[in-house]
């Protein structure tokens, strides 16, 4: 179960370990008060032009790693140009060395060819001083409207000329789904290479990634949906029984709701904070209703947006086809295109064997492709 370790544990392990080339890669899910604890030679720390440490995983560092001493010595450098690295000490981390990248340019705007750009020559600098072992902060809540996979393929591309050395790559982030996001798609660059990931799909803001595991429950995300009867499955269901006594007291105390309805709910002991349960199994028949279903599924939409989920796991019921999978995307476009600001930045669309998602977004892949323009 991807989780963020306990910043009590004397002992720092990765969750996942991949080899690319000759290098290893390694990815770190922490507590912010673990940061300062990862030992490498160099930790790389993308940065703006004016060096401050005041929000993001650069916050983090700075208030789990002396406070003061790292900021004080980066901001004496600034302004930083673009593509230009600030090196500093690891003030009270077991990093020997930070560097500082600078991913913006002069309009204080990005993209990944600055941000490769930048991390090349991070890494360079990073080997220049010794460094067998260069660790790398997930920058992605230090961007607007960025998501891990984009960061993850970014930094592969980045790290490529440099596989074919002895040396150990550490992807390090405090955020347990951008943690899960990484694995996914450096384990399908381990083994395919840096071909496009083919099993997630941006659309706006927010990105649909598809996933088959027979442990969809352990998908760190903040929301899961549970497609179930108007008796919200039962206290003796099976994730009633994996939420424990908190989540077994809120059903009873929620249930029964309408066919069509759906209510959200603390998830007790899973790994999820939120339950969203969506009534849209008959009581008489026990089987789906896709009427019900299309009246769900807007107002689990809303319940999420509302909550703040920005990330939500739509699990694939057993026994379910492709109306259901074209039923939920269908709805999920139309709270894409429909609001403004949408606050879920990812879906996990998980199923345990069928390959009906990835199908799914492979044609709307297509559909959402932007003609070429005419000659």
């Amino acid at each position: 179960m991807a989780i963020l370790q306990h910043p009590w544990l004397t002992r720092i392990h990765p969750s996942a370990v991949f080899p690319i080339g000759n290098t290893r890669v390694e990815i770190y899910s922490l507590a912010p008060t673990n940061l300062h604890r990862l030992p490498a030679g160099v930790l790389i720390l993308p940065t703006d032009p004016t060096l401050r440490m005041v929000r993001g995983i650069r916050k983090e560092v700075r208030d789990y790693g002396g406070y003061r001493l790292i900021e004080d010595e980066a901001t004496s450098l600034a302004p930083l140009p673009q593509g230009g690295i600030a090196l500093t000490s690891g003030g009270r981390t077991r990093f020997h060395k930070i560097a500082h990248p600078n991913l913006y340019d002069a309009h204080y705007t990005t993209n990944s060819d600055l941000q490769r750009e930048a991390l090349r020559n991070a890494f360079e600098v990073a080997l220049q001083q010794g460094a067998n072992t260069v660790a790398v902060a997930d920058y992605t809540i230090d961007l607007r409207r960025a998501l891990a996979e984009e960061t993850a393929y970014t930094l592969l591309e980045a790290w490529q000329p440099f596989t074919q050395r002895d040396l150990t790559l550490e992807i390090v982030t405090t955020r347990p789904i951008n943690g899960w996001a990484f694995k996914q798609v450096i384990c399908w660059i381990a083994q395919n290479g840096l071909k496009p990931y083919p099993h997630a799909l941006r659309i706006r803001h927010t990105i649909l990634h598809a996933t088959q595991t027979p442990n969809w429950i352990d998908i760190p995300t903040e929301g899961v949906w549970h497609f179930t009867d108007s008796n919200l499955g039962g206290t003796q269901s099976p994730i009633a029984r994996r939420g424990g006594p908190i989540l077994q007291q809120k059903i009873a105390e929620l249930a029964p709701i309408e066919l069509g309805h759906c209510t959200i709910f603390h998830a007790g002991n899973l790994p999820q904070k939120f339950v969203v349960s969506l009534a849209v199994v008959s009581d008489s028949t026990r089987s789906l209703s896709l009427d019900a279903l299309v009246q769900a599924l807007p107002k689990a939409f809303e319940l999420s947006h509302h909550q703040n989920l920005t990330s939500v796991l739509i699990p694939l019921p057993e026994g379910q086809g492709e109306p259901f999978v074209q039923a939920v995307l269908d709805a999920t476009e139309t709270y894409l295109y429909r609001e403004l600001f949408t606050r879920i930045e990812r879906l996990v669309l998980a199923s345990p064997q069928s390959p009906l998602w990835h199908r799914e977004l492979g044609r709307r892949r297509a559909l959402t492709q932007l003609p070429q323009l005419s000659p």
